[in-house]
């Protein structure tokens, strides 16, 4: 019976502990300026999406789509997780989703996120940075292709006031060239 209480006890301290540390906001990690969390409140949020897709041998835009993401920044701020939709042409059925989540990593000093999505057998890492000056996030990532092989892309998101635009790439692994697959613009929608 002791030992119950004991742990009970010690459950209802550790509770209370993680429930006051949820009502306060994290501060940043030891030497973090707080604006590197700046591109992450300004990707929160709803947005509409228009999807445009390129043919890879040409360059041509072959095809576009149409889709929601919702953000949702945890409540430290320094970590949001996003959920995208693309629908099929009657835009009621899902063609396409994926959920990631991203943030700034102290550790490794660089943005880091995670991907999955129904086009894609395995989870993809991204690393990246921000350039303040151009509202931009660079990012590159590596992806098994699952069949042992892996995959090079390259992304850039640009923010301009209730706009931002994240253009994607695959870097062709004989010549390196730059191969744009998509460009997606998204409208802030709250």
């Amino acid at each position: 019976m002791k030992s119950s209480a004991c742990s009970l006890g010690l459950y209802l301290v550790v509770a209370t502990g993680l429930a006051a540390a949820a009502d306060a906001p994290a501060p940043p990690s030891p030497g973090t300026p707080a604006s590197i969390y700046a591109p992450l409140a300004m990707e929160a949020g709803t947005w509409d999406v228009s999807v445009a897709f390129f043919d890879p041998a040409t360059g041509a835009q072959n095809g576009d789509a149409r889709g929601r993401q919702v953000n949702t920044l945890l409540a430290n701020g320094h970590w949001i997780v996003d959920h995208l939709v693309v629908f099929a042409d009657d835009g009621k059925k899902v063609a396409f989703e994926g959920q990631g989540a991203w943030g700034w990593d102290p550790a490794g000093q660089e943005y880091v996120g995670s991907w999955v999505d129904t086009n894609d057998g395995a989870l993809r890492v991204d690393h990246g940075f921000w350039v303040a000056e151009q509202k931009t996030l660079y990012w590159s990532a590596l992806q098994p292709d699952g069949h042992g092989h892996a995959v090079s892309y390259r992304m850039t998101e640009t923010f301009a006031d209730s706009t931002r635009t994240l253009s994607f790439f695959q870097i062709a692994m004989q010549s390196g060239r730059q191969v744009k697959l998509a460009e997606m613009t998204f409208s802030r929608r709250d």
